[in-house]
Parts: structure tokens; C-alpha cells; sequence
């Protein structure tokens, strides 16, 4: 019934619509998204904190008209997934009526996208204009939004282009780092208004008649007015495949940015806006390094998997180069790597290769062998991470693990002044897990992820995914 609401609140959009049509029209209505249900536990010297966390992202489309269609969302999440000290779960039922959205900036019941689609009868183009989730190699397209339009092309056999303006737009790293600073009474809801421009390319080819090997590779450039001279990211995949079930691939990516020597938020956030007048001051220690703006960053991947039947197995290396390595836009984007907590444990992009996480900073950089194997048996799916993490880092600590007299930190967490600490740390990273496939759209996991060598910290985490 919701579905139905949601489609029909699709098809109205368009305006005057024949009552005859009406009714086909919402039963031509597809829907997309997923939701899911959390348990996470922190501990550990470096950890502590225990909450529930919710989240639906639901989205829905109309049936074309004339090729146009009409797409429609809404978004629901509420707690947290990386809780830290003083973090309990007894305020996460919030009341007996349902939610209060006020009680926390991260706790949202809202509309998520409503844009136009345009196809063309005469060329496999496609234009998206409105408010839309971007989706790119530098953002996580289920919670980064931005307002402008979207044109692809792929009149070209296996070759899809793409180009994107947003005239506003809010990256959700980004939104939860200015969410922390309590006293910014005009935190909530605070976008960016710096122009973007993102085009890509990527293809897909099949290397012989048999179909056993292909290549693939996508390259793509951002520019953001007095933000990003230049993002760029590529990657290149061969896969040789021996059979249905045998398969190896090897995969190399790279990211590449410039910062603009104006660098500037337009934010109504002070955090934002004040972000690269303040990092200095806010991020560096009394008596300790200057945490200055990393102006060149970059950061490269490389791996190798292989698939036999039910066993799959990879292992990669993990590098930077220039002045730091905060070389994208989330925290984690497009770079495939394995370990479930050393890129994840903030939660907002202080941590992984983000715009204003660790690698922002001036003379960093970071090192990481990482391995990941799984196995398949009936439904379950047993799985074991691996990561050893070193380098000039700058790696964010939580509130548990940022006030040890034994500990040399290097600065204070981005968002986080006086609260987290960083520090240069080398660590592993153990990570067993299992799933089970509920169902063919429900998925049940639990995972044990341990860090330990210079920092101490373990997260246990069980999640139940409905995708739609």
C-alpha cells in the first residue's frame, strides 16, 4: 500500500493526468531501495558505546510519458552505526509515537529525491533533472544529493559517457561532520552551494568470441568551483574466466586531486564555512605538528581475486602519493579494499580517503596490504578480512581512545575539536563474518571486526537488509 501512496504521489507530479490512466499508471510504477535494522557494539581500550541504528531508503518511478518519467523518495534513518563513549541504547526507541527527528541531526523522516527522466526515441541518451542522489565514483549514491541534472549516453557499444552539473549539493560526510559541532545552531540542513561539474567514461569489452575474457575501465574528472581544480579517478579491470564457476581478475585504481588555493565553502554551515580558515587551529595539538590543508592528494589500489565455485579470495595493495591522501568525496567512494572497521570507524569521512578526513591533511600518507576469502554454503557465506594499516596516517580515534598518557597524538579529529585525537598508527585488522540469505532480497549478518598493534579496538555488528 505505502508502494502505491509513493507511486501514485509520482504520477501527480506531471500534472493533469486522464482518470482513465490513473490507475495504470501507479501499477506501472517501479520501486527501488533497500532498509535495514543494526545492532553495533564497540569495545576494546579504544572503544566503547552500543546503539541501534535504522534506515530506509525508498524510491520510486512512474511509468514514461512521451519518455518521461517522474521519480520520487523518501528517507528514514535513525541512531547511529558507530557509536562511541557514554553511547547507550536507551534512548534509541525515542518515545511511544513514533520518532522526534529533532533529537538528533543524523535522525531524518524526509524527501530524499524527486526528479524528471527524459529518454529519446532516436538515441540512447537520458537527461535526470531535480533533486537526485549523485552517483559517481567519488560519492555514496544512496545518502550524497545534490540539485542539477544528469545526461548520459550510450550510443557507442560498450561505451557509457556521462556529465553532471549540481548547482547545490551536500556530501553526507560531510553533513554528519558539521552535525557534531553542537554550538553551529544552523548545522542542520546545511548544504553546499559550489558549483560541480563531473563527466565520465566507462566501458566493458569482451576480448574474444567466447566471452572468457573482458576488460573494463572507467575514467572520471570532478571540478568544484573555488574547491577542486581536479578530482580524477580511474580504474582498469581484466577478467579471465576458465569456466561458469572459475574466474581471476586482476584491478588497479588510482585517485588524483588538486585543491583550489581559493578554498572555500558556500555553506550556511559555520563548520563548513569555516572549515579551511579554522582546520589550522581547530586540528592542531598545543606544542604539537601543524595540521595544515594537504593542497595534492592521491591515492592508488591494486588486487587480484580469484573465484573457484564457492571460494572466492582477493588480496591487494593499498598506496598514496602527494601531500595527503583524502583524494575523494565519501570516505570510502569507489576504492575496493577489505577490513570492516580501519575506513569506518567515525562513520562522517574523518576516517578513509574523504574530502575532509585524515588524509586532508599535509604530509600524510598511508600503507595497507589487505586480503579478503569467502565461502559459500547453502544460504550461509563465511567470510574472514584481513589489513595491515601503517603510514603518517593522522588515523582518528574515538572518545575512548583519545585521552591515553601512553599515546604520542598527532591532532584533534575534523569536526571533533578537544573530543578525538589522531595519531600515526600502525595496526591489523581481523574480521570473521557470516551472512545468511534469509530470502532472496533478505540478508542477515554478523561480523567481529579487531584492531589491534598501536590502538586497541573491536566492533560487533548485526544487520538484517531488505532491499526492495
Amino acid at each position: 500500500m505505502k508502494c502505491k501512496i509513493l507511486g501514485l504521489v509520482c504520477v501527480l507530479g506531471f500534472g493533469v493526468i486522464e482518470a482513465s490512466s490513473l490507475k495504470e499508471a501507479i501499477e506501472g510504477t517501479s520501486i527501488d531501495g533497500f532498509s535495514f535494522g543494526r545492532f553495533t557494539s564497540n569495545g576494546g581500550k579504544d572503544g566503547a558505546g552500543t546503539r541501534y541504528q535504522f534506515r530506509m531508503k525508498l524510491d520510486a518511478t512512474s511509468k514514461e510519458y512521451n519518455g518521461y518519467s517522474l521519480t520520487g523518495g523518501i528517507f528514514f534513518s535513525q541512531g547511529s552505526g558507530t557509536p562511541d563513549k557514554g553511547n547507550t541504547t536507551v534512548d534509541d526507541i525515542q518515545g511511544s509515537r513514533g520518532v522526534r527527528t529533532d533529537m538528533a541531526g543524523s535522525d531524518v523522516f524526509n524527501i530524499n529525491n524527486l526528479f524528471m527522466s527524459k529518454s529519446f526515441d532516436s538515441t540512447k541518451t537520458s537527461l535526470k533533472f531535480g533533486q537526485m542522489n549523485i552517483n559517481s565514483p567519488y560519492t555514496n549514491k544512496s545518502v550524497d544529493r545534490g540539485i542539477g541534472a544528469m545526461l548520459s549516453n550510450k550510443d557507442i557499444a560498450g561505451l557509457d559517457f556521462s556529465i553532471a552539473y549540481y548547482d547545490s549539493w551536500i556530501i553526507d560526510d560531510f553533513y554528519i561532520a558539521a552535525q557534531a559541532q553542537s554550538k553551529d545552531s544552523r548545522r542542520k540542513g546545511a548544504g553546499i552551494g559550489n558549483d560541480i561539474v563531473i563527466a565520465g567514461v566507462s566501458a566493458k569489452y569482451d576480448l574474444d568470441e567466447e566471452k572468457t575474457q573482458n576488460l573494463s575501465f572507467r575514467v572520471y574528472d570532478l571540478w568544484g568551483y573555488q574547491l577542486f581544480d581536479y578530482m580524477i579517478f580511474s580504474d582498469i579491470a581484466y577478467k579471465y574466466a576458465l569456466s561458469d564457476d572459475v574466474s581471476f581478475k586482476i584491478m588497479a585504481q588510482a585517485g588524483a586531486t588538486g585543491v583550489n588555493k581559493i578554498t572555500a565553502f558556500q555553506s550556511r554551515s559555520t563548520f563548513l564555512k569555516g572549515y579551511f580558515i579554522n582546520k589550522l587551529k581547530d586540528e592542531s595539538l598545543a606544542g604539537g605538528a601543524k595540521q595544515e590543508l594537504a593542497k595534492t592528494r592521491g591515492i592508488y589500489n591494486l588486487q587480484a581475486s580469484v573465484n573457484v565455485h564457492k571460494f572466492y579470495a582477493e588480496v591487494g595493495y593499498m598506496g598514496s602519493f602527494g601531500e595527503g591522501y583524502g583524494a575523494s568525496l565519501d570516505n570510502v567512494a569507489a576504492f575496493n579494499t577489505a577490513g570492516k572497521l580501519w575506513i569506518g570507524t567515525q562513520g562522517h569521512g574523518a576516517d578513509g580517503f574523504g574530502f575532509l578526513g585524515n588524509g586532508a591533511t599535509k604530509d600524510t600518507d598511508i600503507s595497507v596490504i589487505y586480503s579478503e576469502v569467502s565461502y559459500k554454503l547453502a544460504a550461509f557465506t563465511f567470510g574472514l578480512d584481513a589489513a595491515y594499516v601503517s603510514g603518517k596516517n593522522n588515523f582518528s580515534l574515538l572518545i575512548a581512545g583519545s585521552n591515553d598518557p601512553d599515546y604520542k597524538y598527532r591532532g584533534h579529529v575534523s569536526g571533533y575539536k578537544d573530543r578525538r585525537k589522531t595519531l600515526d598508527a600502525s595496526f591489523f585488522e581481523i574480521s570473521p563474518s557470516i551472512s545468511y540469505k534469509i530470502a532472496k532480497d533478505i540478508n542477515a549478518q554478523i561480523y567481529f571486526a579487531s584492531i589491534f598493534g598501536d590502538i586497541k579496538i573491536n566492533r560487533t555488528r548485526i544487520q538484517i537488509t531488505y532491499r526492495f
